[in-house]
């Protein structure tokens, strides 16, 4: 199957369904006659911009954020980060020269993707570290540190 095909039906999936984890993306794709990899799909829902997301009882799930802007133009990597952080992002923090940006479960790895496609002109982040919720952001100094966390503040 063409990569663009799956994506596709991955785009579909996740529309049409509160998707809870990749396993039930997995099964969900099954259905559809798709045989994925975990690292495939790991990887499609990176470049497809699936975040989780809560609903409004609590439970996460997948969606898809929007990647097109007028004209169809894509987006930077600054701009997606900017929407996942005001969507995601619930908080930063601060201590010396490390900045903590929590986020809703499932969210960290992608913010952490896109701070590290930034680190070449953000010079005040030396490192990035994310988990599944969290993202550990290195500065050289605190001076660098408190930078960064006024740039960060504004889409928290």
């Amino acid at each position: 199957m063409r990569k663009a095909d799956r994506h596709n039906i991955i785009k579909k999936v996740i529309t049409e369904n509160n998707i809870e984890n990749q396993q039930q993306l997995v099964e969900f794709l099954e259905k559809e006659n798709v045989a994925i990899t975990q690292a495939t799909i790991s990887r499609d829902i990176r470049e497809l911009n699936i975040v989780k997301s809560h609903n409004n009882d609590g439970k996460s799930y997948y969606r898809i954020i929007s990647t097109a802007t007028k004209g169809k133009k894509k987006i930077s990597d600054e701009e997606k980060l900017i929407n996942i952080l005001s969507e995601s992002a619930t908080s930063i923090t601060q201590v010396e020269f490390l900045n903590i940006i929590t986020a809703f479960p499932g969210n960290g790895q992608i913010i952490g993707v896109l701070i590290d496609s930034l680190r070449s002109i953000f010079k005040e982040i030396v490192a990035c570290v994310a988990g599944d919720d969290t993202v550990l952001i290195i500065s050289k100094n605190k001076e660098d540190a408190e930078i960064v966390n006024e740039y960060f503040k504004q889409y928290i």
